[in-house]
């Protein structure tokens, strides 16, 4: 199946092809894509993660086509 994905910034998109898209086997699940993109626990417990635009869990089954996206909380003062 193939999903986009939206790593955060530092993360590796090699296996990403130019629209961002990847390969991934049935019954993958997002922290998948985070293995796939190389993103470290650490930076993966700070981040926000959505899946066509809805929040979801890291544990969330993928379809194909889905759009999974990684954001860092923003806060301001």
């Amino acid at each position: 199946m193939r999903v986009k994905i939206l790593p955060p910034h530092g993360c590796d998109r090699s296996a990403l092809d130019a629209r961002s898209w990847a390969e991934l086997p049935e019954g993958s699940r997002v922290r998948d894509t985070l293995r796939l993109i190389r993103c470290g626990p650490l930076k993966a417990k700070l981040l926000l993660v959505s899946v066509n635009g809805e929040r979801c869990p890291l544990d969330r089954e993928l379809h194909d086509g889905d759009v999974v996206g990684f954001f860092f909380p923003v806060s301001g003062g």
